[in-house]
């Protein structure tokens, strides 16, 4: 029989970032601390004569300019290897400079982003590498101002033709966009897109370490819990979604505590057989709160484990989502086996008297407060 810890690890998966240069494609992934793959790096040498032509110069935004073969072949080692060799170019020398071995280590996610990002998509997805596709879409004057500003501080071109770019980029960003989405992409603003991949990679982690032979996750683990006759805490597979809204000094964060218990938590409980987590989470809040969501406008925030409020020697292992702004009508009831549903200022430190379950000032809170400053 096959040993199972002598298995292949998974391959790494990739997330693509699409978005107008200046957009601030780099900041979102820098922000999340996942590794980077700048596809920039994979551009042509301003030499070669099969270069394309945009405004007496060559035309740096169309995809004949970049080297999609290289790109893929890199991103495919470091989604197997977990390394690979990524040319340093040159934006002002318009030409690669050398070699630089990027090494992923433990993570199993990594963004690669570049205006030429939906290039990558159709033969990562074939590959099976693909984690998504994001489009970083903010306002086209914003944008402007920003691209200038970088350009300009890094004498990336002479100044005359970075505005005339610059003027040609933002007249054509709509169309952009558009096209990108039409590639696959989904658009997402710089928070939101920095709270995707972040929980994208609680989840990547999660699962690894769900795959592992060995685990650690603060407690002794045992796969066996005591309902089966184990020494180790139960484990109990749990969806929970977090509403938020604007009280009167801040962010404020719903919280319900069931009849009979002390704790306060977030709307949600075990997935039953053959559910996943969201479809999990939207029948919780119907059966809790009685309303009703829709799974594509859950945002993950997380995947994280935490000891079980109200269940002695077991641990929670959680999808956690965030549900659209203003999803809960201000006269909100709680049904089922909740007793009680509260509303808690996000910023406080502490709530006098009132007893919080470990999900919530373990991670929950921490991550909300670290993405929403």
């Amino acid at each position: 029989m096959t040993d199972p810890a002598a298995a292949p690890a998974p391959p790494r998966r990739i997330v693509l970032v699409a978005g107008p240069s200046g957009s601030g494609k780099g900041v979102m992934t820098q922000r999340s601390g996942l590794p980077l793959v700048p596809l920039d790096e994979f551009y042509r040498d301003g030499d070669d004569e099969a270069l394309p032509q945009r405004f007496g110069i060559v035309d740096w935004d169309d995809p004949a300019s970049w080297n999609v073969g290289a790109a893929l072949e890199a991103l495919t080692a470091l989604a197997h290897d977990g390394r690979a060799d990524i040319p340093e170019y040159s934006i002002s020398r318009s030409r690669r400079t050398g070699t630089r071995r990027l090494e992923v280590d433990e993570e199993r996610v990594i963004v690669a982003e570049g205006i030429f990002a939906a290039e990558l998509i159709a033969p990562l997805r074939a590959a099976g590498l693909l984690a998504d596709a994001l489009v970083v879409d903010r306002p086209a004057p914003l944008v402007f101002s920003l691209r200038l500003a970088r350009d300009l501080s890094q004498s990336r071109k002479p100044p005359l033709t970075l505005v005339r770019r610059g003027w040609g980029l933002a007249r054509d960003q709509r169309g952009d966009v558009a096209r990108w989405r039409a590639a696959g992409m989904r658009c997402v603003g710089l928070r939101e897109g920095t709270a995707h991949l972040r929980a994208l990679a609680d989840t990547a982690r999660a699962e690894a370490r769900a795959q592992s032979p060995a685990r650690s996750v603060g407690v002794p683990e045992a796969a066996p819990g005591p309902a089966s006759g184990g020494t180790g805490p139960a484990v109990l597979t749990i969806a929970a979604v977090c509403f938020l809204r604007e009280g009167p000094s801040g962010l404020e964060l719903f919280a319900v505590r069931k009849r009979g218990t002390d704790a306060f938590m977030q709307v949600g409980g075990k997935l039953e057989p053959g559910e996943d987590a969201r479809e999990a989470a939207v029948r919780e809040v119907i059966e809790e709160l009685d309303v009703v969501l829709e799974e594509e406008g859950l945002e993950l925030l997380g995947e994280f484990e935490a000891p079980a409020a109200n269940e002695a020697e077991t641990i929670v292992r959680a999808s956690v989502f965030l549900a659209p702004s203003d999803s809960l009508p201000r006269d909100v009831e709680v049904f089922a086996e909740l007793e009680e549903g509260r509303w808690f200022p996000l910023g406080a430190d502490d709530a006098p008297g009132v007893q919080l379950a470990p999900l919530m000032t373990d991670h929950i809170v921490p991550r909300l407060r670290s993405l929403l400053g």
